[in-house]
This record gives C-alpha cells, sequence and structure tokens, in this order.
C-alpha cells in the first residue's frame, strides 16, 4: 500500500480568473485545498413511519470553507486582494501526481471566493498568507491516465 502514497509536495495548487485557464501556480502555498463535502438529510419521518423508525431523504451538500497557507509575498497578496475586490469566484485546480510514476494523476477543479489574510507570527517566524476559500458550486473530479 505504501507504494500508492501520493506525497503533498509534488501536488500542484493554480488558480485562474476564467473558467477553463490559464491557470497559473499559486506561489509558496504550504497546503493542498481540495474542500470536503458534506450531504445533507432531510427529516421525512411521519405518522406512517414503519415501526417508529425515523425515515430522511437526501437534501443539499455543501462543500464547506477551508485555508490555503502560503509564504508571505506582495504580488501574491496583490493578486488575492484583486480576487477578492472583484467579488466573483476564482477557479482552482489541483493536479495530483500519477500513483505509478507514469501517466496522468487525478485533477480537481473548483471555484471559490477569495480573501487573503495575514495570521498573527512570533517574532521567528514566517510571514504567512491565508487564502481563505469558501468554496460554490460543485467539485469535479477528473480521473487520472496510466
Amino acid at each position: 500500500m505504501a507504494e500508492n502514497v501520493i506525497p503533498g509536495d509534488l501536488v500542484t495548487v493554480k488558480w485562474s480568473a476564467t473558467e477553463g485557464g490559464p491557470y497559473t501556480t499559486i506561489k509558496g502555498c504550504k497546503t493542498v485545498g481540495i474542500p470536503e463535502i458534506s450531504q445533507e438529510y432531510r427529516d421525512r419521518t411521519s405518522l406512517d413511519s414503519p415501526d417508529r423508525f425515523k425515515e430522511y431523504g437526501l437534501g443539499l451538500k455543501d462543500t464547506g470553507e477551508l485555508t490555503l497557507s502560503c509564504y508571505y509575498s506582495q504580488a501574491l497578496y496583490e493578486e488575492a486582494a484583486g480576487f477578492n475586490a472583484s467579488g466573483k469566484p476564482v477557479f482552482f485546480e489541483v493536479q495530483l501526481p500519477p500513483e505509478t510514476g507514469s501517466g496522468t494523476g487525478d485533477k480537481f477543479e473548483y471555484k471559490a471566493f477569495v480573501t487573503p489574510s495575514l495570521p498573527t507570527a512570533d517574532y521567528d517566524g514566517d510571514i504567512m498568507t491565508d487564502i481563505k476559500l469558501r468554496p460554490t458550486g460543485e467539485i469535479t473530479w477528473t480521473k487520472g491516465a496510466v
């Protein structure tokens, strides 16, 4: 199983103001950001529910929020602040390396609203830029080829 482990430092995280690109790599990014999906379940229990068991149906899905942690640079902060000022979602592409060492890895694509921030750092720590993301819509997964 260890041979199928995908190292995080080989993942590429990119963004673009337009769908389909051109995408540019987020420089200095330390985290891989793929939104987690949560499923809502709606209570559909009634007096007719069999044997007094609660019944549920599917509701809406949510992608939740996430944060990309990156080393600070003026260029990165300026680009993130520009995306935020536009009031439009940004398109993200997360490219994984291939599992077997050849072919192409899986790819995840989504769009999210961007808010840059500077977290607190002590005098000995590196200044970082947190790129806070609020995804909107679905996440697309493209299976890699062998």
